[in-house]
């Protein structure tokens, strides 16, 4: 059985890839953010392959490479990690958006020749790329899109990847801990900006609450509209509860290993004292049960 995996922004995206390749499984990732639209495929032996569109000519275009030695808890290579260096830093959206490569957004030519190679693969994280709907996830802007049927990438083959992906286990992920995500919000790696004076929507610390209470609530929401968009295309899912159902069981893994046990570094950027960042959280549950 091959799975796929439909989940918002923060929803143990690296975890599964790991778990994935620790137990000799091969993984794609479709663009979970901002486009230009691009796909990375990898084994746990160090094989990688990059996929994005050329936006003059349609072309697919590939890039791949091996790494020697041993890949697997190595956080070096994270979701976005390229072998070359843009600006010195090892990024494949650095690398698509900082550099005279021209990368599609929509899509309009043969990306999708790509999605083949994808179904081959063990995993597919967030195949929502492949049913036509690129952007940042957890966001209510791709939010919209799913609740209203308007897919924002062109030339996709949808009866096809309706067909391949309802051969799959689909997997829609639900966030139980709430007290978790919100802490991941406020102070995890990627936080939104906090009291910088060149952001101004985010200058203030009520303003930072602010928008940070959108920002989980979009992502709770999120979930929901997922399943919508797969209610819609007739895809059959089942709900994988990150907090307390196995993955073993669930992905057939004979090796797993729980979020605490992950040996990636958890990045928490303590911008005020705990008890501060605590009391944001606490007030977040009470007001957003």
């Amino acid at each position: 059985m091959k799975y796929s995996y439909f989940c918002p922004g923060k929803a143990g995206k690296y975890l599964i890839r790991d778990m994935f390749w620790y137990n000799n499984k091969t993984h794609s990732l479709f663009c979970c953010g901002t486009p230009p639209i691009y796909a990375v495929m990898s084994t746990p032996a160090g094989d990688f392959d990059w996929y994005w569109e050329d936006d003059t000519t349609g072309n697919l275009v590939q890039t791949s490479y091996h790494v020697d030695g041993d890949i697997i808890l190595d956080h070096t290579y994270n979701e976005t990690w390229y072998p070359v260096p843009t600006n010195g830093i090892h990024s494949i959206k650095k690398l698509l958006k900082d550099t005279d490569i021209k990368a599609s957004s929509c899509c309009t030519g043969n990306f999708s020749k790509c999605f083949k190679h994808a179904f081959d693969t063990d995993i597919i994280v967030n195949p929502l790329v492949m049913l036509g709907y690129g952007g940042v996830l957890g966001t209510n802007k791709l939010g919209k899109l799913f609740r209203g049927h308007q897919p924002n990438l062109i030339n996709i083959p949808i009866e096809y990847v309706v067909d391949e992906l309802n051969k799959r286990k689909n997997i829609v992920t639900h966030k139980e801990d709430i007290r978790e995500l919100a802490r991941n919000y406020f102070i995890g790696n990627g936080h939104i900006p906090y009291k910088d004076p060149n952001v101004l929507y985010t200058d203030t610390t009520e303003k930072y609450v602010q928008q940070v209470t959108k920002l989980i609530n979009h992502n709770r929401q999120f979930e929901r509209d997922i399943i919508t968009c797969l209610d819609y295309y007739n895809i059959s899912y089942d709900i994988f509860n990150l907090d307390k159902d196995d993955y073993g069981e669930r992905f057939n893994l004979d090796q797993t290993f729980t979020k605490l046990q992950d040996p990636h570094p958890r990045f928490y950027d303590f911008i005020e004292p705990c008890d501060i960042i605590e009391s944001w959280i606490d007030n977040y549950i009470k007001e957003n049960p």
